[in-house]
């Protein structure tokens, strides 16, 4: 029986279905939805900014105002607006705060990163609830000082220091100054005393690079797109130093990820690459410590910047760094003991090269003091590229210069390299005296053979020196006068034009121009800085291919290359 009325309520069920629905076959409101069209109102805008209908390019921390232009099939006013900002690429991720505007007229400032971003609009038509979207490529660009350029130091007195920028890269294009473009951006200047200047070039897919300005007790890093304060040094150490006495910091130019910095004698690292960014911060961690009681501020990565050669300062000798991972000391085989980081010298012809006049030298037994070492060679990621140490004596009066490779591992039995720089005349005139060089790096495939050197009672000449072998040694080398300034003209900064880019990027004016900062101010010439053109064996072209006037008291000029270039 059960059964039975199962059945029979079934039947009734699906008549009333097929009734319910004859009684509402074609009773439909069809209703057009408002088709929205989006488009830009090029006749009022800023040209150099709406670049067209859908590109655009703003400064960083300048302001953007797009008007837009709504056609609609339907007119309705019931429209709603939301303005967003979204990457571009996944690599590059979306911004914190994406949503810039809820009004059909964008305005808003642009504090964005410079890189190529998505601005995105979207139109909702609040009676039906579509949306129609148009999409921008937006550029966020550099501030004008905040690209390629010389980042120019400078002591104001009583005021501070303060920086300028000379937006060139070799002289070839004249470019322009803008100035004091630190405390524009800050409101205040840096601390007097500041004394030197760099410049970190991160992996170029990063688009990352920080421009750092170092003074007594401290240091404060800045973007380099546009010098606002980012960071200072008491953010930079898992354990800020007792002491903070920053002597030298640098990138490993090819992979563009170690970076090392030297601390009142004491090496710290850290390692700055895509997997690293994405557990911040990245500090520097505790020195890395060993026999050498304090290195030289040179350090001279290898042609991958993966291994790392560094001077001991007290014993005199070098030690080689594997940087991957944990630094680690190379050959492994060799004790951690001072003067034995190398196996013992094995040269052809033994000591006999290490003599007063031998050509050779024991990279555990320098016995001279490092005061100045720079690449000779272009660095390309292939070859191992050579580097130029100026060694002295503890009575500075003599003057050395060794020619050392920098690669995985360096063999002790180098036989020639060892160069001595007589000062004398028709040697190496002042070279005793000297304490501003700089090194010219032309090939790939050999050493510049040239150097350059402000003598310290000349400080208005610049010499050139060739290291020879030609003739009786030791005393083999000379030198002949390069540059002259007027009388009565310092040279206070120096530099080989070296870009920082790798591979095919690397301009032909590459360590093609000596850029020189003077204080002329004896002769009412004020400060300036000049641009000189090198021939392809280094000599010196009298005539400056440009001269750029009107700085304060320079202290110290640095290029600085494209961000992400």
């Amino acid at each position: 029986m059960k059964k039975v009325f199962r059945y029979i309520m079934v039947t009734p069920l699906i008549v009333l279905a097929f009734y319910s629905c004859s009684k509402d076959l074609g009773n439909y409101d069809y209703t057009d939805a408002n088709v929205i069209t989006i488009t830009t109102d090029m006749a009022n805008v800023d040209p150099l900014v709406v670049i067209n209908n859908d590109s655009l390019v703003v400064k960083q921390n300048d302001s953007l105002k797009i008007n837009l232009l709504i056609s609609q099939t339907k007119p309705s006013n019931d429209l709603a607006y939301e303005w967003m900002i979204i990457q571009s690429a996944a690599s590059i991720g979306n911004p914190s705060q994406y949503v810039v505007g809820n009004t059909a007229q964008l305005r808003t400032k642009i504090l964005l990163s410079p890189n190529v971003y998505k601005l995105v609009v979207k139109v909702t038509d609040k009676t039906t609830g579509v949306s129609f979207y148009k999409f921008y490529s937006l550029n966020v660009d550099t501030a004008p000082w905040g690209g390629e350029g010389w980042v120019v130091l400078q002591d104001q007195a009583a005021q501070g220091c303060d920086v300028s920028v000379i937006t060139t890269r070799d002289g070839v294009v004249r470019g322009n100054i803008y100035s004091n473009v630190y405390s524009l951006a800050n409101g205040h200047k840096l601390p007097t005393g500041t004394y030197k200047t760099a410049v970190m070039n991160y992996g170029s897919a990063l688009r990352i690079q920080k421009v750092a300005f170092y003074y007594p007790n401290g240091g404060t890093q800045v973007r380099s797109t546009d010098f606002l304060d980012s960071s200072y040094a008491n953010g930079w150490f898992v354990n800020l130093p007792s002491v903070v006495n920053i002597e030298s910091n640098a990138v490993g130019p090819v992979s563009g990820q170690y970076e090392i910095m030297i601390n009142n004698g004491q090496l710290h690292y850290q390692i700055i690459n895509a997997a690293t960014i994405k557990t911040p911060p990245i500090v520097f961690g505790a020195p890395l410590l060993g026999s050498w009681p304090s290195l030289s501020p040179w350090f001279m990565p290898n042609s991958s910047s993966l291994y790392c050669t560094f001077f001991d300062k007290v014993n005199r000798c070098f030690l080689h760094f594997n940087m991957q991972g944990t630094p680690t000391l190379t050959p492994t085989t060799q004790p951690d003991a001072a003067n034995q980081h190398f196996a013992a010298y094995s040269g052809a012809g033994g000591a006999t090269n290490l003599s007063v006049t031998g050509k050779g030298y024991d990279l555990n037994n320098i016995g001279r003091n490092l005061i100045y070492s720079e690449n000779a060679q272009l660095i390309d990621g292939l070859v191992n590229h050579a580097y130029y140490f100026i060694f002295r004596n503890s009575a500075n009066d003599s003057t050395f210069l060794y020619q050392l490779t920098s690669g995985t591992s360096i063999p002790n039995n180098n036989i020639t390299g060892r160069y001595f720089l007589k000062d004398a005349t028709t040697n190496v005139t002042g070279i005793n005296t000297a304490s501003i060089f700089a090194v010219p790096a032309f090939s790939t495939a050999s050493v510049s053979n040239a150097f350059y050197y402000v003598p310290g009672n000349s400080t208005n000449k610049i010499y050139v020196c060739n290291p020879s072998y030609t003739g009786t040694l030791p005393a083999t080398t000379t030198s002949h006068l390069g540059y002259s300034f007027p009388a009565g003209t310092i040279i206070k900064s120096m530099k080989v034009f070296k870009s920082g880019y790798i591979g095919t990027s690397v301009p032909a004016t590459e360590s093609r121009v000596l850029v020189v900062a003077t204080d002329e101010t004896a002769n009412g010439n004020g400060n300036n800085v000049y641009f000189l053109n090198l021939s392809n064996v280094g000599e010196i072209n009298t005539t400056p291919a440009n001269v750029y006037t009107g700085f304060d008291k320079i202290i110290d000029v640095t290029f600085k290359k494209g961000l992400g270039l």
